[in-house]
């Protein structure tokens, strides 16, 4: 920290007369170390220290920046009116362009006076070294380009290309959603989902794998999906959100973008909606934000590419969608993108080759209701699944059965039910069952050494499973003519067979266990952080409240100003009830009086604490 200055003293007198909600959000805000602070002097040294300053600069916009490296330039407690004169704009428009610096405390606003610490004077001061702006170059940077204005056909075209992306984006978002609420996806101990998962999850949505991360981290934006005990998986607001219309999908992720955008950027979206704020935003960060960190431009940087995906922004620069988006609402983006995607539909065709075919995108809950039947083999503008006896072993696994399989399916088909597909469900039902899985007996589990068995009367199927690859995890052992077991749990053994294309149901009278991976267990509640209010318990504690003839406050800020060796001016009650000030420099305090050498005098005097009802450091 600093050494004790006068400006930190006065900073300490402000801090006092902040509210505890105030104080606690500058703590926040400021990233200071709560564990470090004893009272408000400790805090305002904190606050005053370079590394802190810099870090809150770096969240100040240019005319923040401008308005604030302008008040640094002029005397200390400046009129307001002076600044705005300085700044050719109104002093309730600098006012407002000073607002988010003193709201950060690196300046001070009051009485129409304008105060910037020292230490924030000495900090801008060293930005161009650094390679940062100066005073001049914040004041004279040009605005964001604007690029030539669209013909008509050129915005159409613009904005069929980002209708398209913000379908596409949204069906693939869906589909990582989907397959994460079936098997989550494992997370590496330095960010990001293992290969397998990424794979996996990219065969899904239909893209390359190094797109998967933008994807999940737009789920996430969004609350779609989430991490618990190094597990990405799907949320119950993701289970509602993919049953919707793929505009309403849109509009969620959409909003989400939006609110996710700092206050500065979607004002400044909002207001140059033409300019060419690009893939990355980079240049719209770049210019709002001269001192920047590197988190935030890459935050923006994921937001930018984000914003092509859904279509708001096309080759940098907004589509109708975008601009509708940023200057309203996700409603009027809604209205403008409805007629540009294909309207859902409710029937598909059933083809002889076991494939269905949607012409558009299916209704929520049929879609929802034909993956149980179908593994899905396109999610794009026309949807297509394939049935297979895979398949529908699933399904009847979960309550289907032939006949509501085969009556679903003629509801939805414009061809009929062909002749292949009645077969093959009929003929799946029949077979369904072959193979029993259930739970072993405590007793029998514990002299077996197993969890789970498996029986059949087909001894060519148990063989089969003994020697399939695709079951070689479940290590499954013969205990009998036509039983084995296995130590792995009832569901992933009964999973695994189903998955490996064995007619494998659960034992007659027992429920089929929901799919491993599945199941979300509920986070606990995130422990509350209390370091911020009990440091400002001990703010208050270390300075109660009353400044004048407050000894213990009085006390602090002589200790204070005698280690910085400040010069300080004392406002003295007299034993007849007069006030005189004296300019002392601090020399000792002890038993409840203070020592300090009069300059005028050139003596020393001492001060009983008490007597004391002010002190303001002399520069």
């Amino acid at each position: 920290m600093p050494a004790t200055s006068a400006a930190s003293l006065a900073l300490a007198a402000r801090l006092r007369d902040l509210d505890d909600e105030r104080v606690a959000r500058v703590i926040r805000e400021r990233s200071i170390t709560p564990s470090t602070l004893r009272d408000v002097f400790d805090l305002a040294e904190a606050l005053l220290d370079p590394a802190a300053i810099a870090l809150a600069l770096a969240s100040l916009t240019r005319a923040s920046l401008t308005a604030l490296a302008t008040a640094a330039q002029l005397d200390e407690g400046a009129a307001l009116t002076e600044l705005a004169a300085r700044l050719d704009r109104t002093p309730e428009q600098v006012a407002l362009d000073l607002a988010p610096a003193t709201d950060a405390l690196l300046a001070d606003l009051a009485d129409a006076r304008v105060t910037v610490w020292p230490a924030v004077t000495a900090e801008l001061a060293a930005w161009p070294a650094r390679g940062l702006p100066s005073l001049d170059e914040l004041r004279s940077a040009a605005a964001l380009p604007m690029p030539p204005e669209l013909d008509a056909p050129a915005r159409t075209a613009l904005d069929r290309t980002a209708a398209e992306s913000a379908f596409t984006t949204t069906m693939a978002v869906t589909e990582v959603v989907l397959a994460l609420g079936d098997v989550p996806g494992r997370l590496l101990a330095r960010g990001g989902l293992a290969l397998p998962d990424a794979k996996r999850l990219a065969a899904a949505a239909g893209c390359a794998t190094d797109e998967v991360a933008a994807l999940v981290d737009l789920a996430s934006l969004a609350g779609l999906v989430d991490e618990l005990d190094g597990t990405c998986r799907s949320t119950d607001t993701g289970d509602e959100w993919r049953r919707r219309a793929p505009t309403e999908r849109w509009a969620h992720l959409a909003r989400s973008w939006h609110e996710s955008l700092p206050a500065e950027v979607a004002e400044l979206l909002r207001d140059q909606v033409d300019a060419a704020w690009g893939a990355a935003l980079s240049t719209a960060t770049t210019w709002l934000f001269p001192a920047g960190s590197e988190p935030l431009r890459e935050r923006l940087r994921r937001r930018g590419v984000q914003a092509e995906r859904l279509g708001i922004a096309v080759r940098g620069r907004a589509s109708s969608i975008g601009r509708a988006l940023v200057a309203a609402d996700a409603s009027s983006a809604v209205a403008v993108l409805a007629p540009l995607v294909p309207p859902e539909v409710e029937q598909v065709y059933l083809q002889h080759d076991l494939t269905i075919v949607s012409p558009g995108p299916l209704k929520g809950e049929l879609d929802e209701r034909l993956r149980r039947v179908a593994d899905v083999e396109s999610s794009s503008l026309a949807g297509r699944y394939r049935i297979t006896a895979e398949s529908v072993t699933r399904a009847i696994a979960i309550g289907e059965t032939a006949r509501s399989l085969a009556t679903f399916l003629s509801a939805i088909s414009l061809t009929g039910v062909p002749q292949p597909l009645a077969y093959l469900i009929d003929e799946t039902a029949r077979r369904y069952g072959a193979i029993r899985v259930g739970a072993l007996e405590h007793d029998e589990a514990a002299e077996l050494s197993a969890r789970t068995g498996v029986r059949s009367d087909d001894p060519v199927l148990l063989e089969a499973m003994l020697v399939d690859a695709a079951t070689a995890p479940l290590a499954l052992r013969r205990v009998g003519p036509m039983r084995l077991v296995s130590r792995h749990d009832p569901a992933v053994v009964l999973w695994t067979l189903i998955d490996a294309r064995y007619p494998a149901a659960s034992e007659e009278g027992t429920a089929t266990p929901e799919r491993p991976g599945r199941a979300r267990t509920r986070p606990s509640t995130p422990a509350v952080d209390t370091s911020v209010a009990a440091a400002v318990e001990r703010i208050r504690s270390g300075s109660t409240v009353g400044i004048d003839g407050d000894g213990a406050w009085v006390a602090r800020q002589w200790e204070l100003a005698l280690r910085g060796k400040l010069s300080v001016r004392a406002t003295v009650t007299l034993p007849d009830g007069s006030e005189r000030s004296f300019d002392l420099e601090p020399t000792g305090i002890a038993a409840g009086r203070v020592r300090g050498r009069d300059k005028a005098a050139d003596i020393e005097r001492t001060l009983p604490v008490a007597s004391i009802t002010a002190l303001e450091p002399l520069e």
